[in-house]
């Protein structure tokens, strides 16, 4: 495996777990410190704090300090444009397989 798709496939991991996106989703607007996000989402603040390392670790987010706070912010905006297209393609996929499901004759499994 190549260096280029060993970190497409630990950035992918990171994107995969749906707390973490979760997370991404409530910093689209602004900022927010962990204690928001932990309330916000009911989980555990050691969970909420794992996730945003890795998040921070994997330079999807920032952190800003206002008022002796940390708020979390995301870095790089065009992350959702990223999130934008699986969520469509993840649509798409799942309108296939309606569509295949529904060419089954249903009187042909009852016989």
């Amino acid at each position: 495996m190549s260096e280029l798709t060993e970190k497409i496939a630990e950035f992918l991991k990171i994107l995969s777990d749906q707390t973490r996106l979760e997370i991404l989703e409530l910093l689209k607007n602004d900022g927010k410190t962990s204690k928001e996000i932990q309330e916000t989402l009911k989980k555990s603040q050691s969970t909420i704090s794992q996730h945003l390392k890795k998040l921070y670790d994997e330079d999807l987010i920032s952190i800003e300090e206002r008022e002796n706070l940390n708020y979390y912010t995301i870095k790089y905006a065009y992350i959702f444009k990223i999130l934008t297209f699986v969520q469509s393609f993840v649509i798409t996929l799942q309108r296939e397989k309606i569509r295949k499901l529904s060419e089954y004759n249903i009187e042909d499994t009852l016989s």
